[in-house]
């Protein structure tokens, strides 16, 4: 009975700790639940107040409010043994309310908000109406600001890495020195934007406004720029390995120093585009529109410009090792200096394009036409016999060709500007259109040649010739206007 009695006592001594420690947990339990209560309650009494003040106040409460954690109410049956688990009771109603608040905010209450160094991570605020805020070290990584209207914003030293920015409108906001590494900015309107040396890395900025941003120094490797707007953006020294460039326009825009290596910039966009220096070495540039784009010194090296519009276009001392250049359009572009050893120019328009300088060698596949012409202007006198030779449109100032046969040659468009043809024979020669400003004719034989339509013929030039009997001349040169 002793025995009995005693184990009883145990028992119900141990039943009366075992309930007590429940009690003394679930008090704290309770206890915790009534501060985040409070915690909660004081929150929403300042952003309620309906002044400026007073929400940045309440903001600067907003993280330890959201993520305060209590201990989960312990269960009376296994509470000893009870993994320990924790909620944070105020995440989804503070979370919630910031979408809703910050989405229909007043201007007088929500422009010039300061909420600067704030933890946001991984909030929702799309739709939010945040002009000219300062989120200035803020971190809002992963943080969902679709369709927000962040303009004149100030975002220095922000972390935006992974954040969901799609449709945005971010004009003249300044990004100085933050993270935006993978962040989705598809169609936002980042016009005139700060974007100095910000790493923008694997993001997604698919017909994205960036019409004169400041760009200059940022990384955009491997970014998505399908379809972005680039007019007039400052570009220089930006990176962009590996970036898709696609149908992107960067008319006019300033790539100085660019490194776009490896670059998909097929049908891109890049009339009158500033490219000194860049390094485009292996990017697809098929079909690009170059139109009087600068890419002095550039590296096209391994470039595929199949196709590609590069009229008129400055290639003074570029390097287009192994480049593709097959069916493009090279109209008055400049090579001079370039080096083309292992191009490929087959089918390229080179009418009026300027070889002068332009290094060649046994892989660079050219149109036999402007080999030859790569020959007049590089071997300096050596080709003289060029009888029945195709020479139109070619670009041929400054050559020399004294004494050359070009009997029955066609010279038809030709630019023959300060072109030394003493005693070159031309009879029967086609020279229509050709520009033959202050060109030596000296002792030339022009019988029969064709010279209607010629540009910058001077009578004393003619006079000058051993003959033009039965030539046809210019309209000024034949009294009729």
């Amino acid at each position: 009975m002793k025995t009995l009695a005693r184990s009883l006592l145990g028992l119900l001594v141990l039943s009366v700790a075992y309930t007590g420690g429940y009690a003394f947990l679930l008090a704290g339990h309770e206890r915790a639940v009534q501060r985040a209560t409070l915690q909660q309650a004081i929150f929403f009494s300042l952003v309620g107040a309906g002044n400026r003040g007073a929400l940045e106040t309440g903001m600067q409460m907003f993280d330890r409010v959201r993520r305060l954690e209590i201990q989960a109410a312990p269960r009376f049956v296994d509470f000893l043994w009870q993994a320990p688990e924790t909620d944070t009771p105020n995440a989804r109603v503070l979370e919630d309310w910031a979408e809703r608040f910050f989405s229909s905010c007043e201007a007088t209450v929500c422009q010039n908000l300061s909420l600067s160094g704030l933890n946001l991570q991984g909030i929702r605020l799309s739709g939010a109406r945040l002009v000219r805020a300062d989120l200035s070290a803020s971190n809002l990584q992963a943080a969902d600001l679709s369709e927000a209207d962040l303009s004149e914003a100030d975002l220095r030293g922000a972390n935006l890495t992974g954040a969901r920015l799609v449709g945005t409108r971010l004009r003249y906001a300044n990004f100085l020195d933050a993270q935006l590494t993978q962040a989705d900015l598809e169609r936002a309107n980042l016009s005139d934007a700060e974007l100095h040396g910000v790493n923008l890395s694997h993001g997604n900025l698919q017909w994205t406004k960036l019409n004169r941003t400041n760009l200059t120094g940022a990384n955009l490797a491997g970014a998505n720029l399908y379809g972005a707007d680039l007019r007039g953006a400052k570009l220089e020294g930006i990176q962009l390995p590996g970036a898709i460039l696609v149908g992107v326009d960067l008319i006019g825009a300033g790539l100085i120093a660019a490194d776009l290596q490896g670059a998909d910039l097929e049908e891109a966009d890049l009339i009158e585009a500033r490219l000194r220096g860049a390094n485009l070495a292996g990017a697809n540039l098929k079909a690009a529109n170059l139109h009087k784009a600068h890419l002095f010194q550039a590296n096209l090296s391994q470039a595929t410009l199949v196709s590609a519009d590069l009229f008129q276009t400055n290639l003074v001392g570029a390097t287009l090792v192994g480049a593709d250049l097959s069916g493009a359009e090279l109209k008055q572009t400049d090579f001079s200096g370039a080096n083309l050893q292992g191009a490929k120019l087959t089918g390229a328009n080179l009418a009026g394009a300027e070889l002068s300088g332009a290094k060649i060698d046994t892989h660079t596949r050219l149109d036999e036409k402007w080999r030859l012409v790569w020959d007049i202007v590089n071997e300096k006198g050596k080709v003289t016999h060029l009888a029945g030779a195709n020479l139109r449109d070619a670009a041929l100032a400054g050559v020399t060709l004294e004494g050359a046969d070009l009997n029955g040659a066609d010279l038809s468009g030709a630019i023959l500007r300060y072109a030394i043809l003493t005693g070159a024979d031309m009879t029967g020669s086609s020279l229509q259109r050709a520009d033959l400003y202050e060109a030596d004719l000296a002792g030339a034989n022009l019988a029969g040649a064709d010279l209607s339509g010629a540009q910058g013929l001077t009578r004393e030039q003619l006079e000058s010739a051993q003959t033009y009997t039965a030539a046809r001349l210019p309209d000024y040169l034949n009294g009729r206007k």
